[in-house]
């Protein structure tokens, strides 16, 4: 098992829970004399009422009692309702062992999540693993800590780890500390790790005393007969800190997502969040809350798999459009996710295409390079998400990119 203490960052061992933040988390309804901290009036709050219609055309109300809990301060940690649904689902979902000697810490959205995990665990110089494209605004993010980011080459089914073993035993400055994956539906490639490359991945990570940081949007967008486990259904050590997020199935908006992890870090990681947001929104969390309370487990799946199947029609309509505009242009895989990676044949850097000559024609896609630690590196790849759009629109869109494409090349050819 790992020694909590010594992964955490000189500032996360410097903070500790403020004291209102304890207050809050310990105060109990029954409390007759609460003359402690700063809680508003509720009765004074405008809000009465309000009521969400959902999907099916069930109505989900939130009463004055619940007005008052989704407009008032809550627990650092998240509000008791949401979190005992969370660590059921993540029980249920995962079955991660050791479940009772985790933690779960509500936060406002993934990305804060993220900043709060790297902000807890990196200190300058520490060494980040990570592979070699990835969700941007990782590098932005980590960026703020100084750790050093570590780049791990990857193929068309994630991260390889025999290439992570590599430059393990490569690196030679700075501690190793954490590793970085998407395990599900990688953002920008849309790969999925396999089942036996996360085993292999999770005992290189035990081996060389790293913790894995699972940042996974995306399971619920896999698009397979069966669902991979997640690395916390094989965390016997205690090293994996999952980041999950309500973002692409709920709604970004809500900004909300949890972290799951030993209880010795997530308590950690609430010191961070206290001091950065003091809690996720309230009004979100109650709204989820009450949503997941009315679905129940197995509703709530079902809502996840019948959003599943109208992503992969998008996904299926998309590739059938690229297959009649770009073959002989650009090579792609079928993908789990939200996302076509396609890589542009005979240009070897797309970004000043994609950033100018693709925008004046009214086309707006995704350069590879930004997914990139330098991303003024060359990529001849480019990111379609697919989430929002209609048959119609693929199809004038792809003609028009297979015609960029075209001319660029002609130029390439001229130019030689």
């Amino acid at each position: 098992m790992v020694i909590h203490g010594s992964y955490f960052s000189a500032i996360a061992r410097r903070l500790t829970m403020p004291f209102l933040s304890r207050l809050r988390s310990a105060s109990k309804a029954s409390t007759v004399y609460n003359l402690s901290s700063g809680l508003p009036d509720p009765e004074l709050f405008p809000f009465k009422e309000a009521s969400f219609v959902l999907q099916s055309g069930e109505v989900l109300p939130l009463t004055q009692h619940l007005i008052e809990k989704a407009f008032q301060y809550s627990p650092t940690n998240g509000i008791p309702e949401l979190v005992k649904h969370l660590t059921d689902f993540t029980a249920k979902l995962f079955a991660p062992p050791h479940m009772s000697e985790r933690g779960l810490a509500i936060t406002a959205g993934g990305q804060a999540a993220l900043h709060a995990v790297l902000h807890t665990f990196v200190d300058p110089g520490d060494c980040v693993f990570v592979p070699e494209t990835t969700y941007s605004s990782f590098f932005s993010t980590l960026e703020t800590t100084e750790g050093k980011p570590v780049i791990v080459g990857k193929d068309r089914y994630g991260l390889r780890p025999d290439l992570l073993r590599d430059t393990l035993e490569r690196s030679s400055s700075g501690r190793r500390k954490l590793l970085y994956i998407i395990p599900n539906a990688d953002n920008p490639t849309g790969s999925t790790l396999t089942k036996e490359r996360r085993q292999e991945i999770y005992d290189i990570a035990c081996v060389y005393d790293l913790l894995i940081v699972e940042d996974d949007p995306y399971f619920f967008l896999q698009y397979g007969s069966q669902t991979h486990p997640s690395f916390l259904s094989l965390d016997t050590a205690g090293r994996v800190l999952r980041i999950d997020s309500f973002s692409k199935i709920l709604g970004p908006g809500l900004r909300l997502g949890y972290i799951t992890a030993d209880k010795h870090f997530t308590d950690k990681i609430c010191t961070l969040i206290a001091a950065v947001t003091i809690h996720a929104s309230s009004l979100s969390q109650v709204v989820v809350s009450e949503l997941l309370d009315r679905c129940g487990y197995e509703g709530f799946m079902k809502v996840t798999r019948d959003i599943s199947l109208k992503y992969l029609e998008k996904r299926d309509m998309v590739t059938q459009a690229a297959s009649k505009h770009l073959s002989g242009l650009c090579e792609w895989v079928e993908t789990d996710g939200m996302f076509l990676w396609l890589k542009v044949l005979g240009l070897e850097d797309v970004t000043e295409m994609v950033n100018h000559t693709c925008r004046e024609r009214n086309l707006l896609v995704v350069p590879g390079s930004i997914f990139q630690l330098d991303a003024t590196q060359p990529s001849p790849y480019i990111r379609i998400n697919f989430a929002m759009i209609t048959p119609e629109i693929a199809d004038k869109a792809f003609q028009i990119l297979s015609d960029i494409i075209r001319e660029e090349l002609r130029k390439e050819e001229l130019e030689r």
